[in-house]
């Protein structure tokens, strides 16, 4: 099953059999991300060095340009299944391009080090709107067909008790737009209900325990094996 799905999503999606498309090149947030890698593994686009670095996790992790190789596009086309993560409405934009946040994210110092002042001092972030991320999903959808997309949403943490606003309602909105287009849809938080937060996330709320992670890969496999 391994060489049958493409993943665009995070590590918590990291432990269901795939391609290793995802840990070759880009763990993506946004559909943004996800629109301009699907490009990128065809051809469509070229990315200049030195900024493909930048628009790439695995390239900011080990400092180094991701440059088009066309394993890439073998890779996706012999997929069948394409597993689409969206847990951000963030974009952050450069030149044309969509950077993955580790390049900018002041919150992680230590991995952004080696961005340029240029890239630092001059990129864009925003959100997407609701109307902008429905309209990604479809064009991703074209993009992968004739594969078979399934959508993931994030994991809806609570903190001190509490939804996090901004999360549940980029929830709801990728479950009500499944819902209209009739995309299958995985919603992480409905998997994982019948356990407490504390043994399924950790306290960043943004990764897994060793519970979480079995549960959720077990629980996508067993859902793509009924397909």
């Amino acid at each position: 099953m391994s060489n049958l799905i493409t993943i665009f999503g995070t590590c918590r999606l990291n432990d269901i059999p795939h391609n290793n498309l995802n840990n070759l090149i880009n763990y993506t947030h946004t559909t943004k991300e996800v629109i301009q890698q699907i490009k990128f593994f065809l051809g469509d686009i070229v990315i200049p060095q030195p900024l493909d670095r930048f628009c790439f996790r695995t390239g900011i992790i080990e400092n180094r340009s991701i440059s088009y190789d066309p394993e890439f596009k073998r890779l996706f086309l012999d997929s069948s299944i394409c597993i689409v993560e969206i847990c951000s409405r963030k974009k952050y934009l450069y030149d044309g391009f969509y950077l993955h946040h580790l390049s900018v994210d002041k919150r992680f110092p230590i991995v952004s080090a080696n961005t340029p002042e240029i890239i630092l001092n001059n990129f864009k972030c925003s959100e997407q709107s609701d109307d902008e991320i429905e309209n990604d999903i479809l064009e991703i959808k074209k993009l992968i067909e004739p594969r078979k997309l399934i959508i993931a949403s994030h994991y809806n943490s609570l903190l001190n008790g509490k939804v996090i606003e901004y999360r549940d309602k980029l929830i709801t909105l990728v479950k009500d737009v499944c819902k209209k287009h009739n995309i299958p849809i995985i919603n992480q938080s409905d998997v994982l209900k019948d356990y407490p937060q504390e043994e399924v996330m950790t306290n960043d709320l943004g990764h897994y325990t060793p519970l979480g992670q079995s549960k959720i890969t077990e629980y996508i496999v067993d859902y793509i094996k009924s397909l």
